[in-house]
């Protein structure tokens, strides 16, 4: 049991029932092999697909019940740590207490051992250099106790652990200033860091800002050896400090560290697999948009995402293997000669513009930059003809958004392949050097595929982000400037060949590729086999007045989950996810089942309501939540902020139905003034994060900080909400964050707020 996760006991503990399953799992597997033994001997090709079907079925549920042999719960190593934060409490002369969260969450034992002394580091540092001695606490205005939190929870097929301390936080600038002088970073990386990076930069080795190194720790000493523990084991360390209020350090695991989730991509026809821990999305830049979306800063290579500058990495160039592509026409792979992957008119900039000869950390700033530039160009120009490969149509640009913690950037790839789950096999005593891998895997057809690491593949690239450069301010400006149209993000799909659909990208679980073959009639209803149980099938003729689904044999299905159980919208190819602001009309094409139209890349779209169609085929699925009221029979009361008609009409609609009265707002400044009049009445604000006038962050400072609204419950409305927007608006005391037109998980958040509201006001 416990002492056993401790001390790395050869035996463990299993649940009789656990084995039990396994012991069936083996029988199902037997009688598989059986099938497909027999299929073969008979050249029965229809059998062979059905048997490795279930093979599949079984050996995913095998893999799973033998992986729960090895789960133990996080508790076994953290309740010890109580008992460490106090004594070591006493011996500084500190007030410390901790609270554990997640004891139940589940870790493999290899990695569970392995986390151990990680974590023994991190909880000790928090108590030694986070927190502050009493007096100084008190000065500075906060209880002489000390808090330490210690939390663990499972978060998309990971598990995370956060250690949370209020005290004094981490200075960046003094952590910048240490590496400088110990030469650990140059003059020009620190110009272009990040706050975030600054902070990450105590796992460097060898630097430490302690006045003077305890015996207990020093914040630094010993960082680099908890990432290095951490990093071996594929976890991602990120630590996020806010001077004088406090430190979260957040670590993320794999469940497991046998069998792995991983995005695999070619580069000159050699497949790696990247972790799908480090992986944050996959885009692809058409050969046509590269000199608008890769920019130059310095002399570094960037894209533009969503009002944010990336740097890029050639993986081709880190691991040292020549540039190629893929060439469609010789259907094989060519030498790549491009050096650039920026265009030759793309955008240049240097990395900061300042008008002194000296910038803030006194490197000299290069006067012939701008001459330079043009100089380059003219000659990039004379040097290249318009034969260029560039501007062929397959010369688009494949990459990877990696995070390693502290940074994020893209690998530029030759070709993006599956997602699949490996099996890691260490690395060869003669390969343990190389920094860019992590290990390697076996594929399906018998052959090698390394396994990237990716934070070592930046540290080889010597990469820092470009969020501390000029360019990069200027750009979150411009996007700052457009964002107050609201940009949509739909998913845009055929249904008739000759009719174009839309769905909001926010509300889409999954997308399979079917046969039509594979779409089952029972009982009058279509059901398709799925992930070990049936999936309903709506198609959306059904309930809107549209052409019949078109009659090809390859079919998409749009996986939802409505009302907590998953339905299947039937759909053709081309499918295509965009993002752009779009104007509305819910007025022209508008029936049941379709919210409205827009044009879409040259042709009418219709957007659909996923939910009215649902409702109209399966009305018993929904059930009517009460209708939550403030004062003795009244329903109560929302105000809901919203500049854009379709969006407004749309969730009024959704209110108005579960029986709330709706007071209407045009933007942020019209919402406050009416806020003001209806002071008693309101017992909700929904409001759009981007509005004229004063937008939702604006709106939520002016509720906050005015004493009568200081409990009113705020939902913030957003087509995509990034991170920093979610955390910037949980710190104003926004109180949740909903997709626009998610109707189910919108409703239900307002009925609990209201709910709630509605406890504390009695």
């Amino acid at each position: 049991g416990q002492i056993g996760a401790i001390t790395g006991e050869t035996s463990l503990r299993v649940h009789v029932k656990l084995l039990d399953s396994l012991m069936n799992l083996a029988g199902e597997l037997v009688l598989g092999r059986n099938q497909l033994l027999q299929a073969i001997a008979f050249k029965d090709l229809h059998s062979v697909d059905a048997s490795g079907q279930r093979l599949d079925l079984i050996t995913s549920e095998l893999q799973e019940a033998i992986m729960m042999t090895r789960m133990q719960p996080i508790g076994n190593i953290l309740n010890k740590f109580p008992r460490v934060v106090r004594d070591l409490a006493r011996s500084l002369g500190k007030e410390v207490i901790l609270t554990i969260e997640g004891e139940g969450v589940e870790l493999d034992k290899t990695i569970l051992e392995a986390i151990n002394d990680p974590l023994t580091h991190l909880v000790r540092n928090a108590v030694d250099h986070g927190i502050e001695m009493p007096e100084k606490r008190r000065q500075s205005g906060k209880k002489t106790m000390g808090h330490v939190m210690l939390k663990a929870y499972h978060e998309a097929g990971q598990v995370n652990v956060e250690i949370n301390d209020d005290g004094g936080g981490i200075d960046p600038k003094k952590l910048v200033a240490t590496a400088m002088a110990k030469n650990l970073i140059t003059d020009k990386q620190a110009l272009t860091m990040s706050e975030k990076e600054k902070i990450n930069l105590m796992f460097l080795p060898g630097l430490s800002t302690a006045e003077k190194v305890s015996d207990v720790s020093g914040r630094g000493v010993g960082m680099d050896v908890v990432k290095t523990n951490l990093d071996k084991l594929g976890g991602v360390v990120d630590v996020d400090s806010r001077l004088g209020e406090g430190t979260t350090v957040k670590i993320k695991l794999p469940l497991t560290l046998a069998i792995i989730p991983s995005q695999l991509i070619k580069v000159e026809g050699e497949r790696y697999a990247i972790p799908q821990v480090n992986l944050e999305e996959l885009f692809r830049i058409p050969a046509s948009q590269v000199k608008e979306r890769i920019e130059k800063v310095g002399d570094a290579e960037v894209v533009r995402l969503r009002g944010t500058l990336l740097p890029l990495i050639r993986l081709a160039d880190v691991i040292g293997v020549d540039r190629t592509y893929e060439d469609v026409e010789i259907n094989g792979i060519r030498k790549d000669r491009r050096v650039n992957i920026a265009d030759r008119r793309s955008k240049k900039s240097p990395l900061i513009n300042d008008d002194s000869s000296k910038s803030d950390y006194g490197i000299p700033v290069d006067e012939n930059y701008k001459g330079q530039q043009i100089a380059d160009e003219r000659s990039e120009r004379d040097r290249r003809r318009y034969t260029d490969r560039r501007y062929h149509a397959n010369s688009a640009i494949n990459i990877v958004v990696v995070y390693t913690g502290s940074l994020k950037y893209g690998l530029v790839v030759d070709e993006l392949q599956d997602s699949e789950e490996i099996v890691v096999k260490p690395l060869g005593r003669h390969l343990k050097h190389c920094k860019g891998y992590a290990g390697a895997t076996i594929m399906g057809d018998g052959r090698v595929a390394l396994i990237l690491d990716v934070s070592g593949i930046s540290q080889m690239a010597g990469l820092t982000s470009m969020e501390g450069t000029d360019r990069a301010k200027e750009v979150a400006f411009e996007t700052r400037a457009s964002q107050l149209k609201d940009v949509q993000s739909l998913l845009v799909f055929r249904n008739a060949e000759d009719e174009q659909f839309a769905v909001p990208l926010g509300l889409v679980e999954r997308i399979e590729k079917i046969k039509r073959s594979q779409i089952e009639n029972v009982g009058g209803k279509r059901v398709m086999q799925y992930r070990g149980a049936s999936l309903p099938l709506i198609a959306i003729e059904q309930v809107a007045q549209v052409k019949p689904i078109s009659d090809k044999d390859d079919l998409l299905v749009i996986v939802f989950v409505l009302a907590g159980r998953e339905i299947g919208l039937l759909a053709t190819p081309p499918l295509d996810a965009i993002e752009q602001s779009l104007t509305i009309d819910d007025n022209t094409l508008k029936q049941p089942g379709i919210m409205g139209s827009c044009i879409i890349g040259g042709h009418t779209t219709l957007i659909i309501n996923i939910f009215g169609i649902v409702e109209a085929i399966n009305p018993k699925w929904f059930e009517k939540r009460e209708v939550v009221c403030i004062s003795e029979g009244k329903a109560a009361t929302i105000l809901y902020a919203e500049d854009s008609n379709f969006f407004r009409s749309q969730v009024k609609e959704y209110l108005i139905e579960d029986g709330y009265n709706v007071i209407e707002a045009e933007d942020g400044l019209i919402a406050w003034d009416l806020l003001q009049q209806h002071e008693k009445d309101v017992s909700l604000v929904i409001a759009d994060i981007e509005m004229p006038n004063l937008d939702g962050f604006g709106l939520t400072q002016k509720i906050r900080t005015d004493q009568r609204f200081s409990n009113l419950p705020i939902i913030a409305l957003t087509t995509m909400a990034g991170d920093e927007d979610i955390k910037k608006g949980k710190e104003l005391g926004i109180n949740d964050y909903q997709i626009k037109l998610d109707k189910e998980k919108l409703m239900n958040s307002v009925y609990d707020f209201l709910r709630r509201y509605a406890e504390k006001t009695k």
